[in-house]
């Protein structure tokens, strides 16, 4: 347990990841004028946790190891592979939901199937992207303060 709690990758990545879930409810709230803090569970949303978690983990890797590292590499493969699962496969899967809700809705079959709403807002944004892009940098580089 010691390691975990002193191991600054693990902690800037994760930490980075809750920041992002903890400002999606403020920043809904200011859009919307609405709070909703089941955004805090949810997929989707300004800004991007899993961005933010993997460009976290890729910047204090970079920088601690070299960009030219195997660590890098394989951050950077995998946080590739992330931001596009994030953004292209589970935007995808947001329009499915939506165009089943709406068929659903429309031929009132809802009630009779006894089916619950698909969730809508799956994937992000590419300004949802760019948002956790920046935070999980920022973080990265604020996590030098505690861990030098």
């Amino acid at each position: 347990m010691k390691d975990i709690l002193s191991n600054p990758w693990l902690l800037v990545a994760l930490s980075s990841g809750m920041i992002a879930q903890i400002l999606k409810v403020p920043i809904h709230y200011i859009r919307k004028k609405e709070w909703d803090f089941t955004l805090f569970f949810s997929n989707g949303g300004f800004p991007s946790s899993h961005t933010a978690t993997v460009l976290a983990l890729m910047t204090r890797i970079g920088r601690d190891f070299g960009f030219g590292s195997p660590f890098f590499a394989i951050s950077a493969v995998f946080g590739t592979i992330v931001i596009f699962d994030a953004t292209g496969v589970r935007q995808e899967v947001g329009r499915h939901s939506k165009t089943l809700n709406d068929i659903l809705e429309m031929l009132k079959l809802k009630e009779m199937l006894n089916f619950e709403i698909l969730e809508e807002l799956v994937g992000h944004t590419v300004l949802e992207v760019i948002a956790g892009f920046l935070l999980g940098v920022g973080l990265a580089f604020l996590s030098y303060l505690i861990f030098p």
